[in-house]
């Protein structure tokens, strides 16, 4: 096993552990650096080119906007992507899912993500990313590819275990966040002083 795949599995083994102890797992520098602003310089692209398009609530039967619930702007990443800085995030995640699968028996065979940019003052309200009609969501992460972030910025993420107390994470760039989709409610606050963006993806049996 060379270096590379080491520290994957002790980032993996990380995050499964938090799973079991705290109901999430966190991991810092997930992805390269590089690879970090490179899915940083894609929003920003994609916002210039106004191919960011408003989220909503709900699946598709009974989607809805409402900026007060939810401010987002998404794009869809395609997993057929030849974008470099795409290319190396789908594969990391693959081999997360490869590891989930065979450590953890968890079934999962199908993944989707989108870039979620929330322009400042944007929120999305305590939710669980399970839809009512569609339970086919297991598990959730989100990677931040914001740079230089402080604790003056805002835009924390808030967990709430049904069991625990409250926690809440700041957007750093690179850090990832895994949780239950059907089990955790969570919530993004606003940020106070610049957009705030990540990847939001879904791991599906």
């Amino acid at each position: 096993m060379d270096n590379t795949s080491k520290l994957e599995e002790g980032q993996f083994e990380d995050l499964i552990q938090g799973l079991i102890n705290d109901n999430f797992g966190c991991c810092n520098d997930f992805l390269l650096p590089e690879t970090v602003l490179g899915l940083l310089a894609n929003i920003e692209k994609l916002t210039a080119l106004g191919q960011m398009k408003p989220s909503g609530i709900g699946n598709k039967q009974a989607f809805q906007q409402d900026k007060t619930v939810r401010g987002d702007h998404i794009n869809w990443i395609n997993e057929d992507s030849t974008n470099e800085h795409e290319v190396l995030y789908l594969n990391k995640v693959k081999h997360l899912i490869l590891y989930l699968n065979t450590t953890c028996f968890t079934s999962i065979n199908n993944f989707e993500s989108h870039y979620a940019s929330y322009e400042k003052k944007s929120v999305y309200r305590r939710h669980l990313d399970q839809f009512k009609s569609d339970n086919g969501r297991k598990f959730s992460i989100v990677l931040y590819l914001n740079q230089d972030w402080g604790d003056q910025d805002g835009g924390l993420l808030s967990l709430y275990p049904s069991d625990k107390d409250q926690v809440d994470i700041a957007p750093l760039g690179g850090r990832l966040v895994l949780f239950r989709s059907d089990e955790m409610e969570h919530e993004v606050h606003a940020s106070f002083t610049r957009s705030r963006n990540s990847i939001a993806g879904w791991m599906k049996h």
